[in-house]
C-alpha cells in the first residue's frame, strides 16, 4: 500500500493518468492495482504525523519527548522536549541518533559545541542538557533556524545561540566560535565542500562528529576530510548511514 498527500491541483490533473498507468501493469507481468482517493483538510495531514510519534529513548541518557505528550517517568533519562515542525531533526532517524550517541561519550561539562546544519535544534540541545557550556547552532534555512530557537526555548536554553548562515560562505565561519566538540550532520557533499573550513572553528584536541554519510560514500568522507588536520578516531555505522569520528590533531 503506498500513501501520499497531493494538492487537489495536482491530483485533478494526474488522476487519470494514474489510473491509465495502474490498469496498465498486468501487461507488464505485475499485479493490478487500484486508487482511491479522497479530500482532507490542510491541517489533518500536517498534524496526522504526530499520532504516530511517540517519546524514545537515545543512547543511554536521552529520551525524546514529542512537545504535544507527557511523561510521568522518564525512567532517569534527560528528558528533550522537542517540535520539529518543518525541520529535520526527530530523533528517529539513524544519522541523527549517531550523532547524539556520540554527544553523550563526548560531552563531560562545560565544552563549547557547535552543531552545524542544526536542523530543528535536537543536536544542540541535546549537547546543552547534557552539561555543554556553551552551544552555537548555524543552518541555512530560516525554517529551521526558527524552528531551532523554538525547541530550545521549549528545554528553558533560550541562551544556546543559533544563526542562519551559508556554510559555503567563508563570512559565515569567521563569526563562529572555536569548539571542543563540533557536530556536523550534513551530507557527504556539503561535507566535502566545507572540508577546508572545518579547521577554523577546531582547536587542537578538539572531536568533529561528520554523520548523514550514506555508507558508500564513507572511505571518500574519511579520505578527505581527515587527510591533514584532522585524525580519524572511530567509525560508526547504522543502517545505510555511517558517522566519522575524528580529532584536531594536536
Amino acid at each position: 500500500v503506498l500513501r501520499g498527500y497531493f494538492p487537489v491541483s495536482f491530483l485533478r490533473t494526474a488522476l487519470a493518468e494514474l489510473e491509465e498507468f495502474l490498469t496498465s501493469l498486468p501487461a507488464f507481468g505485475l499485479p493490478a492495482a487500484s486508487l482511491q482517493w479522497r479530500y482532507v483538510d490542510d491541517v489533518e495531514w500536517e498534524n496526522k504525523w504526530k499520532d504516530y510519534w511517540h517519546p524514545t529513548p537515545v543512547g543511554q541518557k536521552l529520551l525524546i519527548v514529542p512537545s504535544w505528550r507527557q511523561v510521568e517517568d522518564t525512567e532517569g533519562r534527560l528528558q528533550i522536549v522537542l517540535d520539529p515542525g518543518a525541520a529535520f531533526g526527530t530523533g528517529s532517524h539513524e544519522t541523527t541518533r549517531l550523532c547524539l550517541d556520540l554527544l553523550e561519550k563526548l560531552v563531560v561539562g562545560g565544552e563549547t559545541v557547535l552543531d552545524l546544519g542544526c536542523g530543528s535544534g535536537i543536536l544542540s540541545v541535546a549537547a546543552r542538557i547534557l552539561g555543554a557550556g556553551s552551544v552555537v547552532g548555524v543552518d541555512y534555512d530560516e525554517v529551521a533556524v526558527r524552528s531551532s530557537r523554538e525547541n530550545a526555548a521549549l528545554n528553558g536554553l533560550e541562551d544556546i545561540k543559533f544563526y542562519q548562515g551559508n556554510l559555503f560562505a567563508e563570512a559565515v565561519w569567521k563569526l563562529l566560535p572555536t569548539a571542543e566538540i563540533i557536530a556536523a550532520n550534513l551530507t557527504a557533499d556539503i561535507l566535502l565542500g566545507i572540508k577546508d573550513y572545518l579547521p577554523s572553528v577546531a582547536r587542537p584536541g578538539s572531536k568533529l562528529i561528520c554523520s548523514g554519510i550514506i555508507r558508500e560514500r564513507a572511505e571518500e568522507v574519511s579520505k578527505e576530510v581527515f587527510a591533514d588536520n584532522f585524525q580519524l578516531l572511530a567509525q560508526y555505522d547504522a543502517g545505510e548511514w555511517t558517522a566519522l569520528l575524528g580529532e584536531r590533531r594536536r
